[in-house]
């Protein structure tokens, strides 16, 4: 009897330090929303549309793709109450670009453009963000955020794979060693060859063996919208979701919950 006894408290135990652990797990949240300049699928633009649907998953970091100009992105960060800042793709303010939006205190590292076979010109913008009040002092971790050339020409597709390239040159040189986040509308699909050129440099495409699909907003087919985390040993990867939003954008925004490891 005093053996089935100390059995039960032992596994009443082990159930109570389980749930302690459990709980113990602090997590942030990194959202990639490709907003269509702020017109949705009813052709109005309505930025309080694209704001409610971040207040509404409440990210710590956001990488926002198509944006106006800098007054776009600026704005943004009033309505979500969080820091903004505007990558442009042009090389000025009042042309279009990207917008990082974060709830935490970050460092600007860098705009930089990227190889572009259309029309249009892309840039990556990089950010180091400070995570001490989530995980502690020293806590920082360095997030990019982009948009790749979307013609589906030869001059694009190497295109794609150059600006993979260029992020690495410009933002993970050989002295790099911080925890990193990579979130954007890359125009390939996970198994298209800059996915893959991304896979051997390090970052971690997690789909949990799901469809992640981001575009059309209705009966959507396929994804090239992305969060992805480097290196593997400093991320736990607590879930990604793609978010059921048909009327603000002509992309589904994809989220991606996250636990920053400690370094071994």
């Amino acid at each position: 009897m005093k053996t089935l006894i100390i059995l039960i408290i032992t596994f009443s135990l082990f159930l109570t330090q389980g749930t302690i652990a459990q709980k113990d797990i602090v997590t942030i949240k990194i959202l990639s929303y490709n907003i269509h300049y702020g017109f949705g699928m009813d052709s109005k633009l309505d930025l309080s549309r694209i704001a409610d649907v971040i207040k509404r998953v409440k990210p710590d970091i956001v990488g926002l793709q198509e944006i106006s100009d800098s007054t776009m992105a600026a704005e943004l960060g009033e309505l979500t109450n969080m820091e903004a800042i505007f990558g442009p793709s042009k090389g000025t303010t009042s042309g279009y670009g990207d917008a990082i939006l974060s709830r935490h205190l970050f460092r600007y590292v860098g705009n930089q453009s990227i190889p572009s076979a259309s029309g249009s010109r892309y840039e990556a913008m990089c950010v180091d963000v400070d995570l001490s009040q989530v995980y502690g002092e020293g806590s920082i971790v360095r997030f990019v955020n982009t948009h790749f050339d979307w013609l589906k020409t030869i001059g694009s597709q190497v295109a794609r794979k150059g600006a993979v390239e260029v992020i690495e040159t410009a933002f993970f040189n050989e002295n790099h060693n911080l925890p990193s986040l990579l979130a954007g509308d890359l125009n390939a699909t996970p198994d298209s060859a800059p996915l893959k050129l991304m896979q051997r440099k390090g970052w971690v495409h997690e789909d949990f063996n799901k469809d992640l699909f981001t575009i059309p907003v209705v009966n959507p087919d396929r994804q090239i919208d992305y969060v992805l985390t480097r290196p593997a040993k400093r991320w736990h990867i607590v879930s990604v979701e793609v978010i059921n939003e048909s009327m603000a954008s002509d992309h589904l925004p994809i989220l991606m919950t996250v636990e920053l490891l400690p370094e071994q």
